[in-house]
């Protein structure tokens, strides 16, 4: 019986029972050739060989490979059908592969979720314990076929008039870093890796790799990292090298915002106010689960300042107004934008509201109706939060926080990388992945050189310190950078238009947040940093699959032909399988877990310290 293989397109729900094929069912397969396809010579049957393949369209049958040989020459035939439906020293069929790679990578589903689905809809069980293999073998696969794709990729890319390369890495403290190289304006990532730090050794190992593989871009858009810099200067010399504008304005923003906002932090800890104010409200919420709670419709009544207000119990009313005061103080956080330091200053969100509401109470508790017997509450937070205002060292950190943010500021707003001061630079925002325009790119650097000529005549006549101190900071960056951060429409040859480059690694920076985002989904965990350390740069691949492009050129317009394109560079995807298992199991200083858990290992080493100690000295330099 020969078997023909054939990946179907994801079905919504079970797959019919009629359609499951029994467990253990026999299939035997032979080749269809008569003869040698290498001298012509008549096969023979030389043996058989039993195997158990899982997979979707072939179920869990019990397979008989038929071998055969040539008479004349002794070459063995192949048997391609069946390597088309499972890989070589394999028992996971290409289209099972397929199936656990999607649902892990980009669903992000959790592996007792792939199991309970494969089961529900294929009637295949799938150990837990071997999900993770079988992605891996996903990526393996992936990785072949984007490379064996390449050419073709990069015809596309020339066909339009060529690319801009975005390279920018990530990492969790103490991981290593996941770099990655992005085309522009067609969205595919080129070329990642997984290095030992943000060296410039690596990076331009990585940079060469992708223009040989994928040709010279027309311009390269990075952060300010030096090594980046040197890798780009080293391999595309006479590319356009562009700044990103966002880590342009946060490293800005961090020189100039970043020791007064420790300072304030700092400042206000000594003054032990906030732990004062949590334990009032605490007491606050305390007293109304022990007490008489006031009621909902009570509570818009006071908010009204209707007379009425008389008629609610005076206790539950000064205990509500005093916990309303601390609710507002304590929802500052809803004066940010929900951006990273420094466009997001979280402690002067909380100066400036604790000022203003310490401003109002003070306010009222001075006035000569005011009782304290009635609302002490009030005259205590008062009191608190008085400390603000009259405290020199948190009061001069705060001053000078706010000319750096006003300069700040100044700064954003000429680049003008968002026309919504509430939306968020980064964190989901996909608007600011799209370029702007030619003349908007000309506006801009008019508007930037204007502005830096601008500051340069205040910064002279300035008398404040702080002030000019702040403007030269920023006018440093911009005599360094000023070149880089504008020049984003690049002339093309030919007859191509010109290519807008984006003004913001946010591309790369979203693929970063999307998969980090995923993984989050599937552990449950805040803190990634064993998850990004254990993680294959090729994860980042998968979101290629998302762009309709990029799956016409590799995969002829159809994900569903993802299985049969590993199948067919699977040769290429046992390489990386074999190179990712060598990184793995070499370490550079061998010492097992069994040998560190042994009873006498502490005095074993003392044993060695010692008889180190006591050989003569070596002629060799000391390690």
């Amino acid at each position: 019986m020969h078997l023909r293989f054939q990946l179907i397109e994801r079905m919504s729900g079970e797959l019919p029972l009629p359609c499951q094929l029994p467990d253990g069912y026999s299939l035997d397969i032979s080749s269809s050739r008569q003869k040698c396809r290498f001298c012509g010579g008549l096969l023979k049957r030389v043996r058989t060989s039993t195997h158990h393949p899982v997979g979707l369209m072939l179920g869990r049958p019990r397979v008989r490979l038929i071998h055969q040989e040539c008479a004349a020459c002794g070459q063995a035939d192949s048997l391609e059908v069946y390597r088309q439906a499972v890989p070589r020293f394999g028992n996971y069929a290409f289209d099972l592969i397929a199936e656990v790679g999607r649902a892990s990578f980009l669903a992000y589903r959790q592996d007792k979720e792939i199991q309970r689905d494969l089961l529900a809809r294929w009637g295949v069980w799938l150990p837990a314990s071997s999900i993770g293999d079988v992605a891996d073998s996903f990526l393996d696969g992936l990785a072949a076929v984007h490379q064996a794709n390449a050419p073709a990729l990069r015809r596309r890319m020339e066909e339009r008039g060529g690319y801009v390369l975005h390279v920018d890495g990530t990492c969790e403290v103490g991981t290593e870093v996941l770099f990655i190289a992005l085309a522009e304006p067609f969205g595919w990532i080129l070329h990642v890796g997984k290095i030992s730090s943000e060296n410039a050794a690596e990076i331009t190992n990585l940079v060469i790799r992708c223009v040989e593989e994928f040709g010279v871009p027309a311009g390269v858009v990075r952060d300010l990292s030096s090594n980046i810099a040197k890798a780009v200067q080293t391999v595309v010399p006479q590319t356009i090298d562009l700044i990103c504008q966002y880590h342009f304005l946060e490293n800005v923003g961090k020189k100039l915002c970043e020791k007064y906002h420790t300072q304030l932090t700092s400042a206000i800890r000594k003054l032990k106010l906030c732990p004062a104010l949590q334990s009032i409200r605490k007491d606050l919420v305390r007293w109304s689960r022990n007490r008489q709670r006031i009621s909902v419709s009570e509570a818009q009544l006071l908010l009204s300042q209707s007379e009425e207000i008389k008629d609610i119990d005076p206790l539950a009313r000064r205990r509500f107004v005093a916990y309303m005061v601390l609710r507002w103080l304590d929802d500052y956080a809803s004066d940010l934008t929900g951006s990273y330091f420094p466009f997001d200053l979280p402690q002067l969100a909380f100066y400036r509201r604790g000022v203003e509401l310490g401003e109002m109470l003070s306010e009222l508790v001075s006035l000569p109706d005011f009782s304290v017997a009635e609302l002490p509450t009030l005259q205590t937070i008062s009191r608190h939060l008085a400390v603000l205002r009259e405290d020199h060292e948190v009061v001069a950190a705060a001053a000078k926080l706010e000319k750096a943010w006003a300069i700040f500021g100044e700064l954003r707003k000429v680049l003008r990388l968002t026309s919504r001061p509430d939306q968020r630079l980064l964190r989901g925002q996909r608007a600011l992945q799209k370029s702007k325009g030619a003349k908007e790119c000309e506006k801009l650097e008019k508007r930037l050189a204007n502005w830096r000529e601008a500051l340069r005549q205040r910064s002279v006549r300035e008398t404040d310190q702080q002030h000019r101190a702040n403007q030269l900071i920023v006018l440093s960056y911009l005599d360094k950078y000023a070149s880089q951060l504008v020049g984003h429409v690049i002339e093309l040859p030919g007859n191509h238009a010109p290519l807008v480059a984006s003004r913001t690694n946010n591309s790369s920076e979203y693929r970063f947040k999307f998969t980090k985002q995923g993984i989050r989904r599937k552990i449950g965990v805040k803190k990634l940093t064993r998850q990004v350390q254990a993680m294959r740069a090729e994860e980042f691949l998968v979101r290629n699959l998302e762009n309709p492009e990029y799956v016409k050129i590799v995969l002829n317009g159809d994900i569903s032909n993802l299985a049969s394109a590993m199948a067919t560079h699977w040769a290429q995807a046992e390489v990386i399988r074999s190179s990712r298992k060598r990184y793995t199991t070499e370490h550079p200083l061998p010492l097992t877990k069994r040998q560190l858990r042994d009873p006498q290992w502490l005095e074993r080493a003392k044993q060695t310290i010692m008889k180190i100690i006591h050989l003569p000295p070596s002629t060799e330099c000391k390690g």
